[in-house]
């Protein structure tokens, strides 16, 4: 059964962006969005009043007479937990208009990350802070597309950049704050970071920010849009009166603390367009349009003040802001700090060009041309400077010699397909890397599952070549690039393949029964490589490893046929057989084993007893007993967590019993 959720938010001259904060936060999937107002002069008012009268939100004026608790987060918090909005909901969370819950899990999507932790009561992803970007000057314009600069994720920079934001269980909470719940103490809670680890012993009684111990960036972060740009940081904190919701406004000091440009961050990139949309339709909604239009004239007109009362005093905080030289400064500064100090990026020291002058606004362009990925790097500046870098329309080979004996070839998935960044690296690059084998990359720029015949002649020529210098190739890489792994085997006799979730085609004529991966069904599956498991023969071993009770997954799996063929079950993993391994902790032993020689179904199913560390394996299990009506079992399961010290997870069986 889907479960509910309901986003809160407490806001104050927040009007130019509430749209965008409401569009993206539905459509990763909040089913209502309560927003509480306090004390506004910019407009907002009318805009919040327009959305509630189309259906779109939960509007609140948020006047201190409503609720004796102090401050008018605390008002609206204690108004929202005892609303039925929230107390109806399996889930809430407290966000500000500056923060975006950004989730790495899936699609993005917040049943991504709620269906594997469901069992959880506590869910906190940590900030990651964003910069200005250079940009100055306030425009009526989405935000996350413009600003994608912030702090790094290591090394931290300043504890005041990880303070958590969390989802909660509505049941299981006294009070609302926030960073964090305060939990029932009746009950036997289950709190867990931002990568789904159990911190519950660290923050049970309190805590508003991560550590080094507890920071978890894998599932989830979120976004915190602390500066934006120049004017409106200025207009909210440094302004006589400030125009932000703040009872304590942040200093001059202060903007120098979050002002973090130091990493590129696209992580909400993917949904820019689909945002923009969605802007579009809201304001098609009666009077929405012309409310949003009047907040930001407001804003503008506030500006204009701020900036005429800051030319008239010369020690006003709010000057330096607003020189974009300053603002472009500091960027090179916190980009060359970074790729010097951490070994992540390059930038080299290039004269401007018209090319790379800033934009209008402000905006620093930088030139990505000179972000350097990690194995460019390594070409460069390890040990192992001998490999080359092949590139087509359609896709990338890149290639680092290291060992003489073992090569390992790894193919993109199909989340990494549409990343841009020039300093994308091939699939697993880092632990291949790590312990010195050889590796060919091969890198996906479409959704084709690599039906392309310029992919195909490449292989068989350059890719076949470099496989018969080494004595050890293992092929390998999970759904799309599974596909790839075992497609590509018969180019390397001898071989062996390890293939997470694969597909074996997506030939319709063949799989009929298959409806995922639109993209991918669309393509031509004639001619070469139309079917994987025709190709496998040449392999000595090839693993397919799968969920069983996936039946997509399964269904693909048993049309792979041979006697080198080694049936690998992943139990309640789903199409995420290499992400649960990983959690387990036993993937780079899989390989491991792979690449010695050594890997068998009876090493693979003792390496796999630690799935039952994983509060994902409990939550698998269960959901199977009870979808097979084996209730009785399923309560047995719960009753044995308790005694083994997982109160946690046997609640959440026994609340869905």
């Amino acid at each position: 059964m889907p479960q509910t959720t309901t986003l809160i938010t407490a806001v104050r001259n927040e009007g130019p962006f509430l749209l965008e904060w409401i569009a993206y936060h539905q459509l990763i999937g909040f089913d209502r969005i309560m927003i509480f107002a306090h004390d506004d002069i910019d407009g907002s008012s009318s805009l919040l009043a327009a959305l509630e009268a189309a259906g779109v939100i939960l509007y609140f004026p948020n006047g201190p007479e409503t609720s004796p608790a102090r401050g008018h987060r605390h008002r609206a918090y204690t108004r929202a937990l005892s609303h039925p909005a929230v107390q109806s909901a399996d889930w809430a969370m407290a966000l500000d208009a500056d923060e975006f819950l950004t989730i790495h899990a899936g699609a993005g999507l917040l049943v991504d990350l709620l269906e594997p932790l469901s069992e959880a009561d506590v869910i906190s992803p940590a900030w990651r802070v964003f910069g200005n970007n250079g940009i100055i000057a306030f425009e009526d314009e989405p935000l996350t597309p413009r600003f994608n600069r912030a702090a790094p994720a290591k090394p931290v920079l300043t504890n005041k950049h990880l303070g958590l934001k969390s989802l909660f269980r509505p049941a299981s909470v006294s009070k609302i704050g926030p960073h964090r719940p305060k939990l029932d103490t009746a009950n036997d809670p289950l709190w867990l970071n931002g990568s789904g680890q159990d911190i519950t012993q660290s923050y049970r009684e309190s805590g508003w920010a991560a550590n080094g111990r507890t920071l978890g960036y894998d599932l989830a972060q979120v976004n915190h849009y602390m500066i934006r740009s120049n004017e409106v940081f200025a207009l909210h904190n440094l302004n006589t009166p400030p125009l932000g919701d703040d009872a304590s406004p942040h200093s001059a000091v202060e903007y120098q603390v979050f002002n973090t440009n130091h990493a590129e961050d696209k992580s909400l990139q993917r949904f820019a367009d689909p945002v923009a949309a969605r802007i579009t339709e809201l304001k098609a909604l009666p009077g929405v349009a012309d409310a949003h239009t009047a907040c930001v004239a407001i804003y503008h007109s506030f500006i204009a003040k701020m900036r005429d009362a800051a030319a008239n005093n010369p020690d006003s905080p709010i000057t330096p802001l607003l020189d974009a030289g300053k603002a472009k400064a500091k960027i090179r500064e916190q980009i060359n700090w970074w790729a010097t100090h951490e070994a992540r990026t390059k930038i080299d020291e290039v004269p401007q060009t018209p090319s790379q002058e800033d934009s209008e606004d402000g905006q620093i362009m930088v030139d990505t041309n000179h972000v350097a990925p990690r194995w460019l790097q390594d070409l460069r500046h390890s040990d192992h400077r001998r490999g080359w870098y092949w590139s087509d329309k359609k896709f990338a080979a890149q290639f680092t010699e290291r060992s003489a004996n073992t090569l390992v070839v790894s193919f993109d998935n199909l989340s990494i397909v549409n990343d841009p960044s020039l300093s994308r690296e091939t699939w697993g690059y880092s632990f291949y890397r790590a312990e010195g084998w050889s590796h060919l990359g091969v890198m996906a720029f479409e959704k084709n599952w690599y039906r392309d015949d310029a992919l195909f002649d490449f292989m068989e020529t350059t890719g076949k070549a470099l496989f018969k210098r080494f004595e050890t190739v293992v092929l390998t890489g999970t759904s799309m690039g599974a596909y790839a792994a075992t497609a590509f085997a018969k180019l390397s006799p001898g071989c062996t393949v390890v293939a997470f979730s694969p597909q074996s085609t997506l030939d319709k004529k063949l799989v009929p029964w298959e409806e995922r991966f639109g993209s991918g069904r669309k393509q031509d599956w004639s001619g070469r490589y139309r079917d994987a498991p025709d190709d496998c023969g040449p392999a000595r071993d090839v693993f397919v490893i799968y969920d069983p009770y996936f039946e997509p997954d399964r269904r693909h799996a048993e049309r792979y046929y041979g006697d080198n063929i080694t049936f690998l079950k992943s139990w309640y993993s789903s199409h995420k057989s290499a992400l649960l391994m990983r959690r387990a902790d036993i993937l780079k032993t899989v390989m491991q084993q792979a690449v010695a020689g050594t890997l068998d179904a009876a090493s693979y199913y003792e390496l796999f007893r630690s799935r039952r560390s994983l509060i994902w394996y409990y939550n698998g299990l269960a959901d199977h007993l009870i979808g097979a009506g084996h209730q009785k079992l399923a309560d047995q399961l719960a009753r044995h967590l308790k005694t083994i010290g997982r109160p946690g997870v046997a609640r959440a069986i026994q609340a869905r019993l």
